[in-house]
């Protein structure tokens, strides 16, 4: 790193053998290399997270030297999607940069295999009075928040916001009471969405997004920024806002809340939030016009995602005929707070060669924009911060189903892994029902070549063997952890397939 003042004295020399700490972390030779400490940085910059952690447990001055903060945030910054996906690790602690390396290397390696197997499950019942509205991990821990629909507890507080930690034991884990803590709103919430979060703001706290729909004359549209505290625990609505445009599309992520909106003269608009630090008012709340080109005006299906890990905010436009990115710094929003409204040019565009780019499958928080066209699916990742104008790397990837029995469609799809369901029939006579399995791959480093991903199977016990089982999918998939959350579900009755009488029973999966 440029600029960066290491601790310690050049003139201090330590003789190791460099080769033998790659090569299996063996003890030194009897001819060691005499080296000063800078060129041991330099060599940890070029070794990868499991090799310094293999060469610090060498001996005792190389272990103090691997506890240096810019060893590993060196380390961080070469990620090839760490440092732009998950922005709040730049400002995390040695020890938090450290360990999520290590995860996410121990992670490539598990994937890599021919099987993908879990090192413990943990798995529990689900029993609640109301309609189930979605289930997501909290980034990097083991704790879940779920959204569910009820009038039975509270008649005047509809929907319920409930935080739970997995419980910890392996033995009697049925049994187990999970930590947990429940928010009654006054609010009928929505489902939680793809751009829901939960996602950490920039000082790392754990948010979530809240949105509903209203025919009341005050407000259309309500957004609600919602703080889950795991130490605590507790879950609070701090921020909320109303609006009486018919939203197209929104995006949340670090401090920012973005939602915008088609004017009848066919302006395509929008309003920027930017929270303060306890996420309970904002300190930017602008609105402004973008330039689109004509017959981009957001008669097409509108997405929007917030690129905040470069070195100035953009917020990106994503249509079947347009990709265009938009500066949306504190120095662009004061101009436009002084002198509205204020149209912002692109600052970077991409038009597809032909019509349309196609379907547009998924938007992932600062990384690829997925679409199919063509029956390919291709994942495209804007370079908006190279110098070199509306730069773009552009990767097609084929995965094909294995056996007949593969679906086409995913139940769980991240930047980096995918999670397909394989449902087996079972043999007759004594059939009842399918077997449930789940399929995965993971996404490889870019390349401008075609590449085939081979699909490869969970290996766990099966969940849904019982007479009456319905479905047993993926729910969610945590990076930063490594673990993934499996919910099944079957009749409480076998004879009786109606979902008001449903068990759920939900199973954590830990790859590393």
């Amino acid at each position: 790193m440029e600029g960066t003042k290491y601790p310690f004295t050049k003139t201090r020399m330590i003789g190791h053998n460099i080769s033998s700490f790659v090569n299996g972390g063996q003890r030194p030779s009897a001819e060691p290399v005499m080296l000063v400490e800078d060129l041991w940085f330099m060599i940890m910059g070029l070794l990868s997270p499991p090799d310094i952690v293999r060469l610090s447990h060498t001996c005792k001055t190389l272990f103090k030297y691997s506890q240096y903060h810019h060893v590993w945030y060196s380390a961080l910054v070469k990620h090839r999607f760490l440092p732009t996906s998950y922005p709040h690790l730049r400002n995390a602690s040695t020890n938090v940069i450290r360990r999520q390396l290590i995860t996410t290397a121990r992670l490539d390696a598990a994937f890599s295999k021919g099987a993908l197997r879990s090192i413990r499950s943990r798995s529990f019942p689900l029993e609640f009075p109301g309609v189930f509205q979605g289930m997501k991990f909290i980034p990097g821990s083991d704790w879940l928040v779920f959204l569910f629909h009820s009038r039975t507890l509270n008649p005047d507080k509809h929907s319920n916001i409930c935080l739970f930690k997995t419980p910890t034991t392996e033995e009697n884990a049925t049994d187990a009471v999970p930590t947990s803590v429940t928010l009654q709103s006054e609010w009928c919430w929505l489902n939680l969405g793809p751009n829901d979060g939960p996602y950490k703001s920039s000082r790392g706290d754990d948010l979530m997004l809240l949105r509903t729909f209203s025919k009341n004359a005050t407000s259309r549209r309500t957004f609600a920024i919602c703080q889950m505290d795991i130490k605590t625990p507790s879950v609070k609505i701090t921020f909320m806002v109303h609006t009486m445009e018919r939203t197209r599309n929104h995006i949340v992520g670090g401090d920012y809340l973005v939602y915008g909106w088609i004017t009848e003269d066919r302006n395509h608009m929008l309003r920027i939030v930017k929270l303060n630090e306890d996420y309970t008012k904002s300190v930017k709340d602008v609105t402004v016009e973008i330039d689109c080109p004509s017959g981009h005006d957001g008669r097409l299906m509108v997405r929007y995602d917030l690129r905040l890990s470069g070195k100035r905010p953009k917020l990106l436009l994503i249509t079947t005929r347009l990709m265009a990115a938009y500066d949306i710094s504190d120095d662009a929003l004061t101009i436009a707070s002084q002198s509205p409204p204020l149209k912002l040019p692109a600052m970077w565009k991409y038009v597809p060669e032909t019509i349309s780019f196609g379907r547009i499958i998924r938007v992932f928080h600062e990384s690829a924009i997925v679409t199919l066209y063509g029956g390919q699916l291709r994942f495209i990742y804007p370079e908006i911060d190279n110098p070199e104008p509306n730069a773009k790397t552009i990767a097609t990837y084929k995965f094909s189903p294995p056996t007949p029995y593969s679906s086409r469609y995913p139940t769980v799809f991240t930047s980096e892994r995918i999670f397909w369901p394989l449902r087996f029939p079972r043999s007759l006579p004594c059939s009842t029902g399918l077997k449930h399995l789940i399929e995965t791959a993971s996404i490889p480093p870019l390349s401008n070549e075609e590449c085939e991903i081979a699909r490869v199977l969970v290996d766990y016990d099966e969940l849904g063997p019982e007479k009456g089982s319905l479905a047993c999918d993926a729910q969610d998939w945590d990076e930063l952890s490594g673990r993934l959350c499996v919910r099944s579900v079957r009749s409480k009755f076998p004879h009786d397939f109606s979902w008001r009488k449903m068990s759920w029973r939900i199973t954590i999966l830990e790859m590393v």
